[in-house]
């Protein structure tokens, strides 16, 4: 007996597989967002806009597993993306906070970390189709990641939004940082992948206090977990090296 079809799949599209793309569009919507703010002076939402892009980054991937509608397309619409919510918008938001204060030299270091931004992404974009890579890496990222990057960006607003000192409104601060930021972008530094950190079942209890203890001072104090989050965060790289060259030693005593 022939199955009669309700809907005709030549003219309906699945809604789960559309899903993922309007996720990617809102991190895209809310860095851009991020931008409109900063120019207006409203910092702090400046910076919570970036950080809802990076939510919105961190679900459409999975979101796209869950409906198992992964694509070609939504890798490269994921790129772009990121592009803008990681790469201008952080270096917009930091240009109108302090950096339009050095004048030529602010603009170009903003430019510069957008561009590191974009040869990440690219450089990402052409590793995921290498393979016979030593599986120690799959531990570890090359280089800061996009998101991650975007947030230690903006860690000198970050900081004075906690602490309201003026040395972290110093442009030559705010640039030195975005500097060192964007070399980290584009450079083969490992840093530490959370999708492959593993902890005992007797570190568990300690870890949910701590996550705990964080959730409930977001409430009080937003700005200094944010600031503390990425400062510890910024503190891991050479922890990262250091577990790295562990590894590498490891693998290679072996074969």
């Amino acid at each position: 007996m022939k199955k009669t079809k309700f809907v005709d799949e030549d003219k309906f599209f699945p809604l789960g597989k559309v899903l993922p793309a309007m996720i990617t569009l809102a991190s895209v919507a809310a860095g851009m967002t991020a931008i409109l703010l900063a120019s207006r002076g409203e910092f702090e939402k400046a910076v919570i806009a970036i950080i809802l892009a990076a939510f919105f980054d961190g679900f459409d991937g999975r979101v796209a597993r869950l409906f198992n509608a992964p694509s070609q397309f939504g890798v490269e619409l994921d790129s772009l993306a990121d592009s803008i919510s990681f790469g201008v918008a952080p270096a917009f938001v930091m240009f109108f906070f302090t950096n339009q204060n050095v004048k030529s030299f602010g603009w170009i270091i903003s430019i510069i970390f957008a561009i590191c931004c974009v040869l990440r992404l690219a450089r990402f974009n052409t590793m995921t189709t290498k393979e016979n890579v030593p599986e120690y890496w799959s531990y570890f990222f090359t280089g800061v990641p996009a998101p991650a990057a975007a947030m230690l960006g903006v860690l000198p607003l970050s900081l004075f939004l906690a602490t309201d000192l003026e040395i972290f409104k110093s442009p030559y601060i705010s640039l030195i940082f975005m500097a060192i930021v964007a070399l980290l972008m584009i450079s083969r530094i490992p840093t530490l992948s959370l999708k492959k950190i593993r902890v005992s079942r007797n570190e568990l209890p300690f870890i949910y206090i701590v996550f705990i203890i964080l959730v409930g001072l977001l409430y009080f104090h937003f700005w200094g977990v944010v600031a503390f989050v990425w400062c510890f965060y910024f503190l891991t790289i050479p922890l990262s090296v250091i577990k790295f060259l562990k590894m590498k030693k490891e693998y290679e005593g072996k074969k």
